[in-house]
């Protein structure tokens, strides 16, 4: 695997985990690519 992308934040919000449209494999692949200092969660992120 190449190495991760270092970056300062990244702010995440309105992911809606548990919904037919949640792109859930994409944000794994996007989220094990990186190296943030601070990973910021911004809400609605579970939508049971």
């Amino acid at each position: 695997m190449a190495s991760k992308r270092s970056v300062d934040i990244v702010v995440l919000s309105d992911l809606h985990l548990g919904t037919v449209g949640c792109h859930a494999i994409e944000l794994t692949r996007y989220l094990n690519s990186i190296a943030p200092d601070k990973l910021i969660l911004n809400g609605d992120i579970f939508d049971i």
